[in-house]
């Protein structure tokens, strides 16, 4: 629980959140199903850097011309 959160307020929080849930339309249900999935991600695993990912990342770096090759399909130094 979070500090200076009482457990009256936490329940009040809840049903003010269950109010909001229980008048929305099914898509939007499906939004918040969805953030709140990714809340409680986030907060099992804290703070998420990309550098926590960046180990899932394969291959060989790519230097920027290489990257503007791929992209692009030719070398845009000269087409500034």
């Amino acid at each position: 629980m979070r500090a200076g959160v009482t457990l009256s307020g936490m329940s009040a929080l809840k049903d003010s959140i269950i109010q909001k849930i229980d008048a929305l339309p099914e898509p939007a249900l499906r939004q918040v199903l969805d953030f709140v999935s990714f809340l409680a991600w986030k907060g099992a695993d804290g703070e998420r850097s990309v550098l926590a990912v960046a180990g899932q990342l394969s291959g060989a770096p790519m230097s920027p011309q290489e990257i503007e090759q791929a992209l692009y399909g030719q070398d845009r130094q000269g087409s500034k």
